[in-house]
Parts: C-alpha cells; structure tokens; sequence
C-alpha cells in the first residue's frame, strides 16, 4: 500500500478501532487510526457498544479505494457564451452553494464524480460541447458523502 497521509484526513472524520473486522485492512477508518501522529491523543472514534451493536454488519465502512476528482472548471466558463453564463454559474450555485461552486470553480475544492457529470450535463444543456470540461484532475479517497 502506498504510504498514507494522515494531514489529508478531514477533521471529525470518525475511525474505527475494531480489532475483530475482516475489513480492517480496506478501511479508511481504520487504516487513518493507525497512522494518526501521537500530537493527537484523543480522536472521534467509534464506540465499542456501536462495533458490539452492529454484529459484524459495518454501517461505516469506507474503502481505501480512489476516486478520481476534477479540479476547476475556469477552462468551461469561458468557453459559454454571454447569454447563457449567467444561468449556468447560478445553476451551480444553487446546487453547491455560493462559497463551494468559487471554491471548486478555481480549484480549490474537489469536484466528485457524480458532481462532474452534473456540470457536464448543464454545460451541455447550455450548447457547449468540449473535449474536457474540466481545468485538472487528482485521485484521493473518497472520505464520505
């Protein structure tokens, strides 16, 4: 496995230390417990009545799977023409939220996989055909909903 970064684990995000789990070895939960730093000595995790509870049955399991996420979208704009630019920024807008849609506009917040098709889609909607939609891409973790 490649070597994991703990700073890219996002605060609160809650981990598991079930010793019994056939999936420990897949989970982000439990995978980010074992390389949190020692500067951090109390962490959100889950309970034991919760792991007790749950009888083998994870409802928060989450895989160490990447994903691949867009990075901006500053490329697209400019590609609209006038008259639809307006209705499309507020479309995303509405559906990220003021900050979020500036945020992954230039870059800065990472755009999932159903987002992106999403934009696509609105973009298409708005006449514009493009070989790429989007300024970049990276693969990381797909750390929750």
């Amino acid at each position: 496995m490649e070597t994991f970064d703990y700073s890219q684990v996002p605060y609160g995000f809650g981990l598991c230390a079930s010793a019994d789990c056939s999936k420990t070895s897949t989970c982000l939960r439990h995978i980010a417990l074992e390389h949190a730093p020692v500067k951090y000595p109390f962490l959100p995790t889950l309970t034991p009545q919760k792991l007790q509870a749950m009888k083998g049955k994870c409802e928060y399991y989450r895989p160490n799977k990447t994903m691949r996420y867009a990075k901006g979208f500053t490329q697209l704009l400019n590609s609209l023409t006038v008259s639809v630019s307006d209705t499309f920024r507020w479309q995303l807008i509405s559906h990220f939220g003021r900050k979020n849609y500036y945020l992954a506009r230039k870059g800065d917040w990472l755009i999932k996989p159903a987002d992106q098709q999403y934009i696509i889609r609105l973009a298409k909607e708005c006449g514009l055909q493009l070989d790429d939609y989007f300024d970049d891409y990276v693969d990381g973790y797909n750390w929750g909903d």
